[in-house]
């Protein structure tokens, strides 16, 4: 890496660690933009710094989701940290997804944590594909909420 590459990446890596939650938020969110734009451009540039980006996700969703405030919508921390999980899910990673969907009232993270939830690359463990049915039998959730989670549940159950 030249020293031309390794600013950004500093650059990047201090807002990733901020004291601050909001400009955490936000460097999950660019690191999930940067890896949306992989099919476009040919690469991530922020992928070198992958796995600390799961690892302060996976921090941001072992603590309470943030309440709202003027300049951040009540459980933005967790949004951002399961929107990046969708790129970078490894199979330890179900346990706390289920974990965050057994938790949720948010429609939006619940969503988001499907999303997750179906980027498990392997073995997603009985404590995820129980919450997923649990999910598919709750009547009391919308239908589309339901139905994603029986998709997410097949997908990760095929043979």
């Amino acid at each position: 890496m030249s020293a031309d590459e390794g600013i950004p990446l500093q650059a990047f890596s201090a807002l990733l660690y901020s004291d601050n939650v909001a400009t955490v938020c936000r460097a999950l969110n660019m690191y999930q933009v940067a890896a949306s734009y992989t099919r476009l451009s040919g690469g991530n540039p922020l992928e070198p710094l992958g796995g600390e980006v799961r690892q302060v996700a996976r921090a941001v969703l072992s603590r309470p989701p943030v309440a709202g405030d003027a300049e951040l919508r009540a459980a933005f921390d967790h949004l951002s940290a399961l929107n990046v999980l969708t790129s970078l899910a490894e199979a330890e990673d179900a346990e706390l997804i289920a974990g965050v969907l057994e938790g949720t009232e948010d429609a939006d993270v619940r969503a988001t944590a499907l999303l997750a939830a179906a980027a498990v690359p392997a073995d997603p463990g009985a404590r995820l594909v129980g919450v997923l049915d649990a999910m598919v039998q709750d009547e009391t959730l919308d239908e589309r909420d339901r139905a994603r989670a029986h998709a997410v549940r097949e997908k990760l159950t095929a043979p």
